[in-house]
């Protein structure tokens, strides 16, 4: 036995030794070959499914066709180099790899991975426990781990090939693929056979295929400089909206100051009505008190551009009136170019209108980057996860909602002059469990399909959009009783990452959420259907609040009837877009600039007022607005701290090493990725 073993490793190891005397078009045949069993299996992959990607061939042959020819341009690159056969491997190991990656992703959600996501790994890291179990989570290292092992074993074991490389061939069949795949992109664009520009990702990858549109994803970033960019452009479109009247609103003065409502906005993180849904049954209302807000005041569907997850691309659109979708495939601009470049939106508007300006989100600072985009927005203060004193869990580890109103209500009250107060909620946000949770269960659901694990996972959804609808009740109970009139917009992100079926949805589509706009007086509105983009506009149109450049683009060009059509005003609203965060900024001639907001964290101070140590006890911090992220710092060092209240810290006896007279110390907030948010003042320790 052991001897045909050994026969068997000498005839491998002769035939690998003999493939690396073929002539470079054997080579060349080789990666196409490969370049075609990776695409399948890339199709196969991402459509979860061992027929549909030869649906998709039997469908599409000439995009099949394309991806191929992609992937094998990435595999020409291996005919540069002596370990040609390591490189081959490699490449496909590392198409291979993102193609698992996003067969996981979407077990988890619905929008398949793209390279935006390699932003995003903190954030993921971040929620590694809540979507993958402990086996799972286990079996993923592990898989990292055997990838390694494999490629250092497979470049200390794969041969060199013999002689020299030849790379002035090597370099003309690289440059003759690229050529290939370019001319091919534009006329499969100019065909339509294609499409770079992704009304839907999860679709846009199944029309043409993983390896273009992940390709598109690295490549496509930003936005594309129009072909008539220029100052002249710009300047005709200001001449255009400088005529718009705003309809003029009568407002109650007090002291000779105009008194302008708080305007307090909630984006519902995966809120749906699930009676919307065929096949899913509840034995009561699951949201009561918003249904009974949309007979009240107006209200309607909402077009959103995201499915299942991409939370601050709605957030994005709902703040700046402007398209997410004119950027990168798959793009986040808040994980981009608003990290650093300010941006018109409601709060910079609101801003130099006389408001404060509050976010609020019970999620962690950077998720999505908002502890710095925030700032690029218009927000004066950032109230995160860090910085609340009360909460409650989810049972799959998410904060609950309930905790909002009392946040909402710290920033309208933390000044004189009214607040323009952004909520991103977080207790709906899945990963939804598949298996029986011990939660309140206000609302009894059943499926018509009897599915165990489906049951389960909406059972748990409709359950927390019916506690997140009891925050509804009792913040608007809570508005009205304040003498200050408001103006509250709710509505949903996206839908839930949850398994529909085709044609499920009842009323709307699964691009579609519900919004109301609830207000203390009467705003003259009617119930209509409207795009995230268009929310801007509509809101403060209606309150007689100046609107910016990109409002002004929608009322001027924006042809509500038929949103199909309005080629004119995309083209007018992207250029603006361009201009603003990417190009020479003209519009700045015209306006005065946005600038970054010095944005604080959390809206009151956290502050140390003493330090006491004994050895029974260990070292006392009493302060202000302590919470379970303050950590204490003893000369810039982190120290294992124990939360008791908001206004004591501690650090108990046998976890201190060493304290000496007229050492430093503070309080940083540290969120659970160990990242410091910020510091409160310094004292001196003295015994």
């Amino acid at each position: 036995m052991k001897e045909k073993l050994i026969k068997i490793k000498k005839f491998i190891g002769e035939n690998i030794r003999k493939s690396y005397e073929v002539p470079l078009w054997k080579w060349i045949i080789i990666c196409f070959v490969m370049s075609i069993v990776e695409v399948v299996l890339l199709e196969t992959l991402g459509r979860r499914s061992l027929l549909s990607p030869f649906v998709f061939i039997f469908h599409n042959p000439l995009v099949f066709l394309y991806n191929i020819f992609i992937v094998f341009f990435t595999l020409s690159i291996a005919l540069l180099f002596k370990r040609r056969g390591f490189v081959i491997g490699f490449i496909l190991m590392l198409w291979l790899a993102v193609g698992l990656i996003n067969f996981i992703l979407q077990g988890n959600r619905i929008t398949p991975f793209s390279a935006i996501d390699f932003l995003m790994v903190s954030d993921v890291l971040s929620m590694f426990t809540i979507y993958f179990n402990l086996p799972q989570r286990i079996g993923i290292f592990a898989g990292i781990i055997l990838f390694i092992i494999f490629m250092v074993v497979a470049f200390l074991k794969i041969p060199k090939i013999k002689g020299k490389v030849n790379y002035i061939e090597g370099s003309v069949v690289v440059l003759i693929s690229f050529v290939f795949v370019y001319v091919m992109t534009v006329i499969a664009l100019e065909t339509s056979m294609i499409s770079d520009k992704f009304t839907n990702l999860n679709t846009a990858y199944k029309d043409y295929g993983f390896a273009y549109c992940f390709a598109n994803s690295v490549i496509d970033q930003g936005i594309s400089k129009p072909e008539n960019y220029g100052e002249e452009e710009i300047d005709k479109i200001v001449e255009d909206i400088s005529d718009i009247k705003v309809p003029h609103r009568l407002y109650p003065y007090k002291n000779n100051q105009k008194q302008l409502p708080d305007i307090i906005v909630i984006q519902l993180e995966s809120f749906i009505d699930i009676g919307r849904v065929n096949g899913v049954n509840t034995d009561i209302e699951s949201i009561p008190n918003f249904k009974k807000l949309q007979e009240d005041y107006p209200s309607g569907f909402l077009t959103v551009p995201a499915i299942g997850a991409g939370t601050a691309n709605t957030e994005f659109e709902i703040i700046t009136g402007m398209k997410s979708k004119s950027f990168g495939a798959g793009e986040y601009p808040y994980k981009t170019v608003l990290t650093e470049t300010p941006c018109e939106s409601m709060a910079q508007l609101l801003l130099r209108q006389g408001y404060g300006t509050h976010a609020i989100h019970n999620n962690k600072a950077k998720f999505y980057s908002r502890d710095l985009t925030y700032s690029s927005l218009g927000f004066q203060t950032f109230t995160s996860l860090e910085y609340m004193l009360h909460f409650e869990r989810t049972r799959t580890g998410w904060a609950k909602d309930n905790c909002l109103p009392e946040e909402i209500f710290k920033a309208l009250d933390c000044d004189e002059e009214p607040d323009f107060v952004f909520t991103i909620s977080v207790q709906g946000h899945g990963k939804y469990p598949k298996t029986e949770l011990k939660t309140e269960e206000h609302v009894k659901v059943t499926l018509d399909s009897g599915d165990p694990e489906l049951t389960y996972q909406f059972g748990y959804f409709v359950n927390q959009c019916y506690e997140m609808d009891q925050m509804i009740g009792q913040l608007k109970e809570m508005l009205d009783e304040r003498e200050n009139d408001y103006v509250l917009l709710l509505y949903g992100d996206h839908i839930p990452n949850l398994t529909f079926e085709e044609g499920q949805f009842n009323s709307g589509t699964e691009s579609q959420t519900e919004y109301v706009i609830v207000s203390s007086f009467d705003l003259g509105l009617e119930d209509r259907d409207m795009y995230t983009y268009e929310m801007s506009d509509y809101l403060m149109r209606a309150l007689d609040l100046g609107p910016g450049v990109m409002q002004d683009i929608h009322y001027e060009y924006y042809d509500t009837k038929h949103p199909d059509l309005n080629m004119a005003y995309d083209a007018k609203a992207v250029m603006m877009q361009y201009d603003m965060l990417y190009g020479d900024r003209y519009i700045y001639n015209t306006i005065e600039p946005y600038e970054r907001v010095p944005m604080k964290l959390g809206i009151y101070d956290i502050t140390v007022d003493s330090a006491t140590f004994n050895a029974a006890n260990g070292l006392v911090i009493k302060g202000e607005n302590f919470t379970e992220f303050s950590k204490i710092l003893i000369n810039d060092d982190r120290q294992p701290t124990l939360y008791v209240d908001e206004n004591t810290l501690m650090i108990v006896a046998e976890d201190i090493n060493e304290l000496n007279a007229g050492d430093q110390i503070c309080v940083a907030q540290i969120d659970k990725n160990k990242h410091e948010l910020s510091r409160t003042n310094t004292i001196n320790f003295y015994y």
